[in-house]
């Protein structure tokens, strides 16, 4: 790999994928919104289009652009079915300037998909997950039909520095620092969360490994746990005794498998290794919000 293009490269996990690829001496050109707040963070060396028609021709295309991944725009219909038309006109131009590999994000929330459709009932994130599990399966046949190579990629939760103060980690780690207690439910389903270093590590790779022998990854931490487990652990390491605040709000009632957080096949095709502990992730969101007011 040479020249990657990324999309959403000014997000949370764009950031440190972009930072990873130069590093690697990989020339990197982002496509961005022109009212993104944060281009800005971006490093100089990078080359930003705004336009999908003047991507130039590059090796790999990674797709991490999602608007509403978080916070209010979960529950948006509409912003979350155009994400799945942006992910599709994404494959196609990857395509046409003669990318070797399309390499997106999705979510392992996916895998709730069928617990969303039986339950009849509506939660904030439903519009999200469902859109997710649509953009996999449509960009899925159409590279069938185009004949490229696609590769889907799956997370559960990233922790990191500059993370939105809306994603559950950042929330929680922000109040126990403020001395409030959070919200939250009972915590009690299987979970994995993972450095945002680390899922930049494993798009990387999957990047620049040659020969892949699936088209879906699972890149996480390789130690799931019951969530009110990561929850006491990230107390413990901020040193607070400010009570989690673990079943005020109910159950919504859906369960991981912990199953789903297998990272035995990205470990195997491309020698993928977490290299950033959760102890250091959660300081790293601590000192983001110190430095900035927010994670």
């Amino acid at each position: 790999m040479t020249h990657a293009i990324v999309t959403g490269a000014s997000g949370f996990i764009g950031f440190y994928l972009t930072r990873r690829l130069l590093a690697s001496g990989i020339q990197v050109t982002a496509l961005c919104r022109e009212k993104s707040r944060n281009i800005n963070r971006l490093p100089g060396q990078v080359n930003i289009i705004y336009d999908l028609n003047d991507l130039p021709k590059a090796d790999i295309f990674y797709h991490l652009a999602w608007g509403g991944a978080s916070g209010p725009g979960r529950a948006d219909p509409n912003k979350q079915i155009k994400n799945v038309g942006l992910t599709i006109k994404a494959l196609e131009k990857s395509y046409q300037i003669g990318c070797k590999r399309f390499i997106a994000l999705g979510t392992i929330y996916e895998k709730l998909a069928h617990q969303i459709k039986a339950s009849k009932k509506f939660s904030g994130p439903d519009f999200y997950v469902l859109s997710k599990e649509y953009a996999h399966n449509m960009a899925c046949q159409l590279s069938n039909k185009l004949g490229a190579e696609f590769i889907w990629c799956t997370i559960c939760h990233p922790i990191g520095g500059l993370m939105k103060p809306e994603q559950l980690m950042a929330s929680v780690i922000s109040s126990l620092l403020l001395g409030k207690s959070p919200q939250l439910g009972p915590a009690l389903s299987s979970y994995d969360i993972v450095a945002v270093e680390d899922i930049a590590l494993g798009l990387y790779l999957l990047g620049e490994t040659k020969s892949l022998f699936h088209d879906e990854y699972y890149i996480g931490s390789g130690a799931p746990k019951a969530l009110y487990k990561w929850l006491e652990e990230a107390r413990n390491i901020l040193g607070v005794e400010t009570p989690l605040g673990i079943g005020r709000r109910p159950d919504d009632g859906l369960m991981f498998e912990e199953g789903w957080f297998d990272i035995s096949l990205i470990q195997e095709d491309t020698g993928y290794l977490p290299e950033v502990d959760f102890s250091e992730a959660v300081s790293n969101v601590a000192k983001s919000i110190n430095a900035y007011g927010g994670a």
